[in-house]
């Protein structure tokens, strides 16, 4: 048999034979369609990066168009300290007052006083300020139950609030020594407060830092609703003056129902000079019992106490009284944003989530 023959016959009878050697043909078939997988590859990975970049970007623009470029400076005298956002008056730190450091006043970015005047000054005949609870000046930092000492009100024996030295005064930022004590001069703790001053396009704020370290062999807070960083809301914002004044918290609840309630974020917003305004209080997630309880009112207090959890509950068997030993300390944090707007508008929740994430 000839021999093409019998390769022929071979490569019948064993097709797979005839297989195993390709042609040019189906090598150029193959590549091109691995060369198209490679391209839609390429392609598909391309159009993913590009898209991250396009949300990096818009998350850039949404946050910078929060924030401004904004100049804060200090003008300090004998017994108090002006804070000023770009030469405007925004806030006086009153570091040698009556029994305690207050901020007095406040204005918010409407330059709208953001506070009750009284008892600093008398309110104006025409406006809606009460003359009830002296002890609420403006905005503060106190506690009703100190190892028994009040330091909320200003009663006789109440306790005392001394400013001792000022650590830091470097724009945007005060850091002060306080001193708690009895009235006798006992004292029974040293306080680090460090304030930061800044703004965006809807606000102002304050950052309150409260580092509180006991002195003597023990300190107790106790568990009582007078406190802690208070503030009295101008009678215009009051809710029970029926002048469009609204509570709402970081959980949805409004009014009286966010009295006694835990939650990251407070906002008491109304109008002021036909000017839709707001205060927030924000209490910030590395704050000492963060979310903290709420001793906000309808008639216009407004305060953060993590230290009245029975009072606020009703259950005297899980108390908020917290020891402290000597040399213990523990961090109180808020920031206070004084707003145009309510709580949407002027876009709390995002102001919050920016400031939560701070260290």
């Amino acid at each position: 048999m000839p021999k093409n023959l019998t390769e022929t016959k071979r490569s019948l009878n064993h097709p797979s034979t005839a297989l195993q050697s390709p042609s040019h043909s189906d090598y150029d078939s193959r590549s091109a369609r691995d060369g198209w997988t490679a391209c839609r590859s390429l392609f598909l990975r391309s159009c993913l990066l590009a898209f991250a970049c396009l949300l990096v970007c818009v998350c850039l623009i949404t946050n910078s168009s929060r924030l401004l470029a904004v100049e804060v400076s200090f003008e300090q005298s004998e017994h108090a300290v002006k804070v000023l956002v770009d030469g405007q008056h925004f806030t006086t730190y009153l570091f040698h007052y009556g029994i305690k450091p207050v901020f007095w006043p406040i204005y918010g970015p409407t330059n709208a006083a953001m506070t009750r005047a009284y008892p600093m000054q008398d309110p104006k005949m025409d406006s809606l300020d009460s003359f009830d609870h002296i002890h609420q000046r403006s905005l503060w930092l106190t506690h009703g139950d100190v190892n028994g000492v009040d330091f909320w009100t200003e009663a006789n024996g109440s306790g005392v609030i001394q400013h001792s030295e000022f650590v830091k005064i470097e724009a945007p930022t005060l850091v002060t020594r306080n001193r708690w004590m009895k009235r006798d001069g006992t004292e029974l703790l040293l306080e680090e407060r460090t304030m930061t001053f800044g703004a965006d396009k809807h606000g102002r704020w304050i950052d309150l830092d409260s580092k509180l370290t006991a002195v003597c062999d023990s300190v107790v807070f106790g568990d009582t609703k007078e406190g802690t960083l208070g503030l009295r809301v101008p009678g215009v914002l009051d809710v029970d003056k029926k002048k469009g004044g609204r509570i709402v918290n970081s959980e949805g609840l409004t009014d009286a129902d966010a009295w006694g309630k835990q939650a990251a974020w407070v906002d008491y917003n109304g109008v002021i000079d036909g000017k839709p305004v707001g205060i927030t209080i924000m209490n910030h997630p590395g704050s000492f019992r963060y979310p903290t309880y709420w001793h906000v009112r309808t008639y216009g207090l407004f305060a953060a106490n993590p230290f009245g959890q029975g009072a606020f509950t009703h259950d005297r068997s899980k108390p908020g009284t917290c020891e402290l030993k000597k040399g213990e300390s523990l961090t109180l944090r808020y920031r206070l944003y004084f707003h145009e707007g309510n709580e949407k508008t002027a876009g709390v929740a995002d102001v919050f989530q920016q400031y939560s994430g701070q260290p």
